[in-house]
C-alpha cells in the first residue's frame, strides 16, 4: 500500500510536504513494515516532537529522551534514528493544520481511549526530561489531549504523576506498543 493513502494522501502529496517527508523518511527505515506500523511511529514521532519544541527549544535531556524512545523499535535501524529525529525536527513546526488533523484522525482511529491515554503518559515524560512541565509544554499536551478525546482533568490527573515520579519520569519510558 502506498504509504501516503492511508492519510488519502495520494492525490494531495503537493498540499501535505510536511507529513509527506516524514512518512517517507520512517517507510525508508522499515520498507517491509505494515502501513499501520508506519503510521502509527509517524503519528507518535510527530507529538513526541511538538511536545519536545514547545517551549521554543530542544534540551539535550528531551533529545536523548526521544532517541531513547526510538531505539525501543526493534526493526527500526540505530544509525537511522537521528535522520528520522532531524527530518521530524525540521518539519514538525511547519506542519498544516490539515496535516495534523490527518494525524489525529488516523491515530484515534489506531487507537482505543486506553492507548491515547499511554500515549499522553508518554508524552507528559518526555515534558519532564527537562526538569517540570512548562506551560508551553501544558499547552500542547493541551490541545492534543483535545485532540484525542481525553479531557482536561485526566491530563491534569497524568501529568500530576509523572510530575510524582520525579527523576524516574525523565527517564525514557517503554513506549506505547506499536500496532500491528
Amino acid at each position: 500500500m502506498d504509504p501516503l493513502g492511508w492519510l488519502g494522501l495520494r492525490k494531495r502529496r503537493d498540499e501535505t510536504p510536511r507529513l509527506t517527508a516524514v512518512i517517507n523518511a520512517v517507510r525508508a527505515l522499515l520498507p517491509e513494515d505494515e502501513s499501520v506500523v508506519v503510521r502509527y511511529i509517524v503519528i507518535v514521532g510527530i507529538l513526541l516532537t511538538q511536545v519536545a519544541s514547545s517551549d521554543g527549544r530542544l534540551a539535550a535531556s528531551e533529545t536523548a529522551h526521544l532517541e531513547a524512545l526510538f531505539r525501543h523499535i526493534d526493526r527500526l535501524p540505530p544509525d537511522g534514528i537521528s535522520n528520522v529525529l532531524e527530518v521530524l525536527n525540521e518539519n514538525v513546526p511547519k506542519l498544516s493544520d490539515d496535516e495534523l488533523k490527518l494525524c489525529f484522525s488516523e491515530l484515534k482511529s489506531l487507537c482505543d481511549g486506553r492507548e491515547r491515554r499511554q500515549i499522553l503518559r508518554l508524552l507528559a515524560q518526555l515534558a519532564t526530561a527537562d526538569g517540570t512541565i512548562r506551560p508551553a509544554e501544558h499547552g500542547v499536551l493541551a490541545q492534543i489531549a483535545e485532540e484525542l478525546d481525553v479531557g482536561s482533568e485526566e491530563l491534569e490527573g497524568l501529568e500530576r504523576e509523572v510530575g510524582a515520579e520525579g527523576p524516574r519520569a525523565s527517564r525514557p519510558a517503554q513506549a506505547p506498543s506499536v500496532p500491528g
